[in-house]
């Protein structure tokens, strides 16, 4: 992955939002994905994909529009022990409008990781604010992150809507010209 431009460049080295939950999660693709890891789980199956799989399930449940692929690496360190540095997450769906958002989280663990515990997410080649960390988020708040990067270019989601007031309030000191000025 190349040097991205970015909204910052200091890396938070502290958790976001782990929670029990967040590692019970088991995550199904449809089958219209294309993808190079099985569309669901399995006993015995790697978490790894599970952790994958969550990537383009919460974006696409955050973003709406269509999914279109997920691709998952394993990074190694490239010496003749093949140690293992990371993962890398590739996710590409077509927004509402048919535009097509890329969004790439890579992360690398240490010891063998060349940046030491490291996780960096691009979106569209731009690195977001918030994404620059020591430690990957959770795969909501990763979804969110791209959500708020996004968020200029796709306009506000249907769930962003306001709900609409339960009855109407007028404070006691004013009064309501529908009722003839009375309180």
């Amino acid at each position: 992955m190349t040097a991205l431009p970015a909204f910052d460049d200091e890396p938070l080295n502290r958790h976001r939002w782990i929670t029990t939950y967040d590692h019970q999660r088991s995550y199904i693709l449809p089958t219209t994905v294309d993808t190079n890891i099985p569309p669901a789980g399995s006993l015995g199956g790697f978490g790894a994909h599970d952790w994958a799989r969550g990537h383009l399930v919460e974006l696409h449940q955050r973003l709406g529009g269509t999914p279109v692929s997920l691709h998952y690496q394993e990074l190694d360190s490239g010496n003749p022990v093949r140690n293992p540095v990371g993962q890398e997450v590739t996710v590409t769906l077509r927004d509402e409008r048919g535009d097509v958002v890329t969004v790439v989280s890579r992360t690398e663990n240490w010891p063998f990781g060349p940046r030491g515990d490291h996780w960096e997410l691009a979106v569209d080649g731009v690195r977001p604010r918030g994404g620059l960390h020591t430690y990957p988020p959770t795969l909501p708040y990763l979804a969110f992150l791209v959500y708020l990067h996004l968020g200029r270019r796709l306009g506000p989601a249907p769930h962003d809507a306001l709900p609409a007031p339960l009855a109407r309030f007028l404070p006691p000191t004013r009064t309501d010209p529908a009722l003839g000025g009375r309180p």
